[in-house]
């Protein structure tokens, strides 16, 4: 089972997700914070794989505790559970390493397969933040000068043609295990090219490294 961490500051959302997602077999709920610092407080004695982090808490909010999370405990995957997608909150999570970002609105079916996907290396973006994103994105590179975008094709140019062929993996949303297979090489030489390819991008996770490439593509 899936070990699973809820920090949301209002405690029915957080009963009604330990409710759905207790019910499956897969996902097991070892517990729950009301914001970033109790969570990070309680993140001492728990080991979850998997934590859903609302962005709006008091104390500290799910931004900040997604970037000291992932700091102090990399490993950990965070998904982004919100009914919030505006552009600010999609940018500052992904740039601290958000593996995922969901509406609260998804089904239990969608958050369990959500939950699953991320274990398994897959990112998930509910398609109308990736959307929102990329139409964001584009609003930037229309309203400067041409310098951003003629950048990241420089950098881009810094990939092997192995390290693209695991980019072009990454944005049709295949794990690193897929891809291994695919490419007839081992998941740990996988997880070997994503690091230097997000080294060399100067990206902070897979979900970054699709909004990138789907930036730079249209």
């Amino acid at each position: 089972m899936i070990k699973v961490m809820i920090a949301d500051d209002q405690e029915i959302v957080r009963e009604g997700l330990k409710m759905i997602l207790s019910m499956g077999e897969e996902i097991e709920i070892i517990g729950e914070a009301c914001n970033g610092k109790d969570l990070l407080d309680k993140l001492t004695g728990l080991f979850p794989e998997v934590i859903l982090m609302d962005i709006r808490m008091p104390v500290m909010d799910g931004i900040e505790a997604t970037r000291t999370v992932k700091e102090k405990y990399p490993h950990i995957k965070i998904i982004i559970l919100t009914t919030f997608y505006e552009d600010n909150y999609i940018f500052d999570v992904l740039k601290n390493g958000a593996d995922g970002y969901i509406l609260k609105d998804s089904s239990s079916a969608e958050i369990t397969r959500s939950i699953i996907a991320v274990c398994e290396g897959n990112v998930l973006l509910n398609p109308k933040v990736a959307a929102k994103v990329v139409k964001a994105l584009d609003a930037v590179k229309d309203s400067q000068d041409p310098a951003p975008a003629e950048e990241a094709l420089n950098l881009l140019s810094l990939l092997t043609q192995r390290e693209w062929e695991v980019a072009e993996h990454i944005l049709k949303g295949k794990s690193n295990r897929v891809i291994g297979e695919d490419m007839f090489v081992t998941e740990g030489t996988v997880k070997n090219y994503v690091s230097r390819i997000l080294e060399k991008l100067q990206l902070n996770s897979r979900a970054e490294l699709i909004l990138y490439l789907q930036k730079v593509r249209r």
